[in-house]
């Protein structure tokens, strides 16, 4: 298992916890999740992967890795993220994915196991050819 990661969707599996495993195992890992066979430019939410990150992983990620920020300045640091690193750092991929048409991006969502309701939603938006961090959002976290 990767560090941050539990088990399964809706499991609640409580023997997940945060582990130093690094992430670089995960054979589904690619630049944008399109390995789980998704349609990069559908609206509709369609499901990646089954594994959940903790609820303390997704914490983590909001208020240490992104520093309590929101909004991504375009040339910053942080703007330079990619799908990519947020699954580096969280430890698996994304719950779901949609296409925003309306804002034109990319929206992963990183659902904590056992608890639908508290969720990570990372928007990308292309720059120079590579989709890398606009906005995030979190319910819960």
């Amino acid at each position: 298992m990767l560090a941050g990661c539990g088990g399964n969707s809706g499991g609640g599996n409580s023997g997940g916890g945060t582990t130093t495993t690094p992430p670089a195992s995960n054979s589904n890992q690619d630049e944008d999740g399109s390995s789980y066979g998704i349609d990069l430019t559908s609206a509709e939410v369609q499901p990646m992967s089954e594994e959940r990150a903790t609820r303390e992983r997704l914490e983590e990620t909001v208020r240490e890795w992104l520093e309590g920020a929101t909004l991504f300045l375009d040339n910053s640091e942080m703007s330079k993220r990619t799908y990519k690193d947020f699954v580096d750092f969280i430890g698996c991929d994304a719950t779901e994915y949609y296409f925003d048409v309306s804002r034109n991006t990319r929206v992963y969502t990183w659902r904590a196991e056992g608890a639908d309701t508290s969720k990570l939603g990372v928007w990308f938006e292309e720059k120079n050819g590579i989709w890398s961090l606009s906005f995030t959002g979190s319910t819960n976290l």
